[in-house]
């Protein structure tokens, strides 16, 4: 779909909403009623929210580059927020109004604001559903304000309504209320939303818990940490975890296995940090050993000049020495155990190991 095809209902909303404001505004002046012109009012910020959603779209449609590896989607989520805050300065505003016309009811012409809010109630009904279904934050936003604007026509409606057949002008600021906390309820889910995936908070529908099962009933992983699940900008969804292996000559099939686990919780982006792993009868999982490939990972730390190396070695080399490079130390296994590794190093000794000759 091309850019302007995909903002087309924004556009036309807006076109739409901006003309149909000046109308209800015009004709709540002259009813003097508070309730149409609270809709007016809203309808303003309907074109304001419609605008900024509309820029938003546009920005978000930017390629990414070097510096923004992520793309600008993440702007639509802000000009959200935007708008859920637009949407409580619109809520104090009403009330503000409602509680001086409860204090002084004035005269409201019910015949023609029922007449006026009933088109307007038409309109925000077509924008509603040119902007309904769209699973975009930003695009809901916007919808949001529509249907506030709605819910104001409908309140118009029926003050119109009962001032015609009673004359009850207390009836025009209360059902103002009745639309601030319609808004209010709005801008708070706005809010919280948005401030949840700006700050990449877990998806509430995934079960981060199950998510972990998965991982471990997957054949080969014996453990797995660090799990983070996070929305995009573009609405999907993405995951990275360290995973503990039983060894690395399998983690091809492993890393496909997972990626189907993934999958099945509708997360597409997957990334992956194999780590060696071993687990004896006790479920004691030693860190960095690999029984197939027979090669032990570590760094080793030494005990005359602290300086630090990342080295492998065959986990049968039980008589292997270790010559420190920067003061040249030759380390050799201590009293108990299988090898330099495990006494200088960042992994325990696999029970495999234990006992040999070279360990007396």
């Amino acid at each position: 779909m091309s850019h302007a095809g995909h903002n087309h209902p924004l556009n036309a909303a807006i076109w739409l909403t901006a003309a149909f404001m000046l109308v209800e505004f015009v004709g709540g002046y002259m009813a003097n009623s508070l309730a149409l012109m609270a809709d007016a009012g809203h309808m303003a910020s309907d074109v304001l929210a419609l605008g900024i959603a509309l820029a938003a779209q546009r920005i978000a449609m930017r390629p990414a580059h070097a510096g923004m590896t992520y793309g600008y989607g993440r702007v639509k989520v802000l000009a959200a927020q935007v708008n859920g805050l637009t949407l409580w300065f619109l809520c104090g505003w009403i009330v503000w109004e409602a509680i001086g016309r409860l204090q002084h009811p004035p005269q409201v012409q019910g015949s023609m604001v029922l007449i006026i809010a009933s088109i307007g109630l038409v309109i925000n009904l077509v924008i509603m559903r040119w902007l309904h279904g769209s699973h975009d934050l930003n695009t809901r936003a916007a919808y949001w304000h529509v249907l506030g604007d709605a819910l104001g026509s409908v309140a118009a409606i029926i003050a119109g309504a009962v001032i015609m057949l009673t004359g009850w002008m207390p009836i025009d600021p209360i059902l103002s209320f009745f639309v601030a906390v319609v808004l209010a309820w709005g801008g708070w889910r706005l809010l919280r939303e948005t401030t949840l995936e700006l700050m990449e908070a877990s998806p509430r529908h995934i079960d981060m818990d199950k998510v972990q099962q998965a991982i471990l009933q997957a054949e080969g992983v014996i453990g797995v940490h660090h799990i983070h699940i996070w929305r995009l900008p573009n609405s999907s969804y993405a995951a990275s975890a360290h995973v503990q292996v039983q060894s690395m000559l399998g983690r091809s099939d492993i890393s496909q296995r997972l990626n189907d686990v993934f999958k099945a919780f509708e997360i597409e982006h997957v990334t992956l940090q194999p780590e060696l792993g071993y687990c004896d009868d006790n479920d004691t999982c030693y860190a960095g050993y690999d029984s197939q490939a027979t090669v032990l990972e570590s760094t080793i730390t030494c005990p005359e000049c602290g300086s630090r190396k990342k080295e492998t070695m065959p986990t049968d080399a039980c008589q292997w020495f270790y010559e420190c490079e920067s003061c040249h130390v030759l380390l050799k296994p201590k009293q108990g155990d299988c090898c330099v590794f495990c006494s200088y190093g960042d992994v325990a000794c696999p029970p495999i190991q234990q006992n040999k000759p070279c360990c007396d």
